[in-house]
């Protein structure tokens, strides 16, 4: 079929960016609920698949998820009703960030098709939620840990104290009093004893402890040692009586850190399930003297429901004297019934996860708000079998890489083989082309790549290409058609384009559905004797550097672009049928080749359209410029006026057509290379000559290590050091470079990239050129005597206020 039009498809680093920066349906989804955050993993996506959950701290460390470190840190794990995994994380939990009345968790996902968790992906997701303002009390009742926090901006004092056991102060105190200062300590109230813990001791018996700036948290597993069973109003609840204290000098200062939380309280009678919650809990309502409701809410899943949205439902929600009551239809809407076996009989169990909000002043606490999250199961009831014949169904979802069908097996589809077109899928034949086929009994779950032989690409614009894949079902023994199934997703074009940091690029050309006469293997590079260096039947793929193949270049601000086409000639025919153009921009990454007690910053990611302009700034040994100072080696020690000997090198794109030209250069005694004082080593390219200190530029000669001496600027500049008067600012120097990268290759010359010292032009102001810094150091004075110190700071005098060695 012959195309009517040109295709002209455009593959630009500002669409890339566009495509990046909008968020896409993904394996995640977040959702703020209060005080509460939840993160929901597809089930489509994770299915059949070995998972590790990490929570990730400011430090970006991440921490695997425990049931022991789950109850201590505010987090739960659960299953949804239709196989999603759900997370659940306190705004006050243990790697929370919280700024003003924002807190953001971040968590990491590792996903494997193995137990060994071989071949794991990992997945990051970070949510923030805005919550307030907060109560002065509020409290959460988990299905795994209880929780309580409190304002601590006026603890309570000692005078103050209330406790429902009038003898409690008597025992507490002398165990508080007792401690160092300046130390956190819990004290648990029990019948038998009372007990004092440092927040050390306390961690390590599994209680989580932490202050904000205005807030003090205790966070109690429910299984704690010290967690204590108590009947009140027919109800059982999980308490724990405790006190918290700071010792400051010689003032103790106390929060009251109880909490309870109801264990029981749900009955089923008349196919219903009737939640009580008694209003008075102990201890929370300890010496009150006043009470009075001011906000009682409830729902499902831990979404608030309305009046109206539970009457739909036939939910009844009762706020009577000294309960409040919750009446939930046994199928209602909400919840999901699980079939299960018992005792060979199949029956079934109604589960619903509800919750409930109560606030309350009193005139103890002033405000109060509990939230208690509720997961309920109803006993075990028997159900009637029927038979029916069930047809196999399939449901499809893509992750970015990968189209994914799952077809759910029926009961009459055990002689049933899976086809692709004519062509039977195997497990070899996936195998073979790099698909994944798994069939557990109940699934037959088929992956396979966006770029592939099997996939029809059905469009293609400059945002988006649609890719469809397909299935059939045949009878295994007359080969008739059974069933049939699909999966369509949309891709980013930058799924076809890989820009490498060393100037390598990878870019693969599709054939549309209704071009079977266009034949992949000749299609061409702007230079047509660059051809696709692997082909299919719908793909050609071509690698090659950007200094060939009629890569054309341009230069704009701190990036470079290098452009091409893959094109498709008719013989005979000049004009192009089909035209995919294409860019890679590479931004100027700067790079600090040594800093002291810091990590090594982790290489360039591929980004797809987007590469590098990587560059180094070394200090080596010699003036022979063959060993640098390692890592390990700083900071580097050095005698005033002892030469150091300086390379600036472009590291990436390997391109012979770029030429590095140096700025300025200039010292500090710290990191940052705008801090204040500083010592011009290079101005606008030329040596300073100002000072008894000027630096010498090293010419560059092609060797085994510097093919590419344009790449590289080296200079050499004596030991120095910043005084004020007779003193020694700081025995530490760093160096900071600014480079402009050139085209060798354009004339004439432009101001900004002269092959020589240019004192009257800064080469960086408002240059079109790509350009960048680096720094390196620190380089530590070595101390001579004071005689000579003194003799070198008298002598070498460069302005009024500080002084270079």
């Amino acid at each position: 079929m012959e195309l009517n039009l040109v295709q002209r498809l455009l593959l630009i680093g500002i669409l890339f960016s566009e495509v990046q920066t909008k968020e896409k349906p993904g394996p995640m989804s977040s959702e703020c609920l209060g005080n509460l955050l939840r993160i929901t993993l597809s089930a489509e996506y994770f299915e059949n698949k070995h998972l590790s959950l990490s929570v990730v701290d400011q430090s970006g460390t991440a921490w695997e998820l425990g049931e022991a470190m789950a109850a201590q840190c505010g987090y739960a794990v659960t299953y949804s009703s239709w196989g999603s995994i759900e997370f659940r994380a306190s705004a006050l939990s243990c790697h929370s960030r919280l700024e003003k009345d924002v807190f953001t968790v971040t968590i990491q996902i590792k996903a494997s098709p193995t137990s060994d968790m071989s071949n794991a992906t990992t997945h990051l997701k970070s949510a923030s939620c805005h919550y307030g303002p907060w109560s002065p009390r509020e409290l959460i009742c988990g299905s795994n840990y209880m929780e309580i926090s409190v304002r601590s901006e006026v603890p309570q004092t000692i005078k103050d104290f209330v406790q429902d056991e009038p003898e409690d102060w008597t025992f507490v105190f002398p165990e508080a009093k007792a401690e160092a200062a300046s130390i956190w300590q819990i004290v648990f109230h029990q019948p038998e004893e009372k007990r004092a813990l440092l927040v050390s001791n306390a961690w390590s018996a599994g209680y989580g402890l932490n202050t904000t700036d205005s807030r003090v948290l205790l966070r109690v597993p429910h299984t704690a040692a010290q967690v204590q069973l108590v009947k009140d109003q027919g109800i059982t609840f999980s308490v724990l009586r405790s006190s918290t204290f700071y010792k400051y000098q010689w003032v103790i200062l106390m929060v009251d850190t109880g909490v309870a939380c109801p264990v029981d309280g749900v009955d089923y009678a008349n196919k219903t399930i009737t939640w009580t919650v008694p209003k008075y809990i102990p201890p929370l309502s300890a010496g009150v003297t006043s009470f009075k409701d001011v906000l009682v809410e409830a729902g499902v899943d831990l979404r608030k429901l309305s009046a109206k949205e539970m009457a739909s439902r036939k939910y009844v929600l009762l706020n009577e004297l000294n309960a409040i009551m919750m009446k939930i239809p046994i199928g209602a809407e909400g919840g999901y019934y699980k079939t299960s076996v018992s005792n060979g009989q199949l029956g079934t169990k109604y589960s619903i996860s509800l919750f409930l909000e109560h606030q309350w002043e009193d005139s103890r606490w002033g405000l109060t708000k509990h939230t208690i999250i509720k997961e309920i199961e109803t006993p075990f009831e028997q159900a009637e079998v029927s038979i029916t014949n069930i047809l196999p169904s399939a449901r499809g979802f893509c992750d970015g890489r990968n189209l994914h069908l799952i077809v759910s097996h029926g009961n009459v589809d055990q002689n049933w083989l899976p086809f692709i077109s004519d062509w039977h899928l195997t497990p070899e034949g996936a195998q073979k082309y790099n698909y994944s086929l798994r069939d557990n009994g109940t699934h037959l779950a088929i992956s396979v790549p966006f770029l592939s032989s099997h996939v029809n690409y059905e469009g293609f614009h400059t945002s988006a290409i649609k890719a469809s894949f397909y299935l059939t079902l045949k009878d295994g023994l007359t080969l008739a058609h059974r069933r049939d199934f699909s999966v369509s997703c949309i891709f980013s074009p930058s799924e076809l384009i890989q820009c490498l940091p060393n100037g390598t690029v990878i870019i693969t050309a599709i054939k549309l559905v209704g071009d079977e006469d266009l034949d992949t293997a000749l299609l061409v590079l702007r230079d047509r004797q660059c051809k696709p260096s692997l082909v299919t039947e719908k793909t050609a793929t071509f690698k090659f550097n950007v200094n060939t193949c009629g890569t054309s270049r341009k230069f704009n601000g701190t990036t470079m672009t290098y452009e091409n086409e893959v094109l498709y000639f008719r013989p005979g025919n000049d004009t192009p049928i089909y035209q995919l153009k294409f860019l890679c921009s590479y931004a100027v990454e700067q790079t600090v080749d040594a800093r002291y007690e810091s990590k090594k910053s982790p290489p360039p990611s591929i980004k797809p359209g987007f590469g590098c302009l990587t560059l180094s700034l070394k200090l080596f040994k010699e003036k022979s410029y063959s060993e640098p100072y390692q890592e390990s080696e700083y900071p580097v020690v050095k005698y005033l006026r002892e030469a150091l000997y300086f390379e600036v090198e472009l590291l990436q794109p390997k391109d012979a057509r770029l030429d590095l030209n140096l700025d300025d250069c200039w010292a500090t005694n710290s990191q940052s290379q705008d801090s204040l004082p500083q010592w011009h080593i290079l101005k606008h390219g030329c040596e300073n000559n100002k000072g008894s200190y000027r630096a010498v530029l090293h010419k560059v000669n092609y060797s085994l290590r510097a093919k590419f001496p344009q790449h590289l600027k080296r200079f050499e500049v004596r030991m120095f050091a910043f005084v004020q008067g007779t003193s020694l600012l700081q025995e530490q120097l760093y160096f900071h470079c600014s480079v402009v990268i050139c085209n060798t290759k354009q004339q004439p010359l432009d101001v900004f990239c002269p092959r020589r010292c240019n004192p009257g032009k800064h080469r960086l102001a408002h240059s079109a050129h790509p350009h960048g810094q680096v720094s390196s150091g620190p380089v530590l004075v070595r101390k001579k005597n004071n005689q000579e110190r003194l003799n070198a700071l008298t002598s070498d005098r460069l302005n009024k206020n500080y002084f270079g060695l």
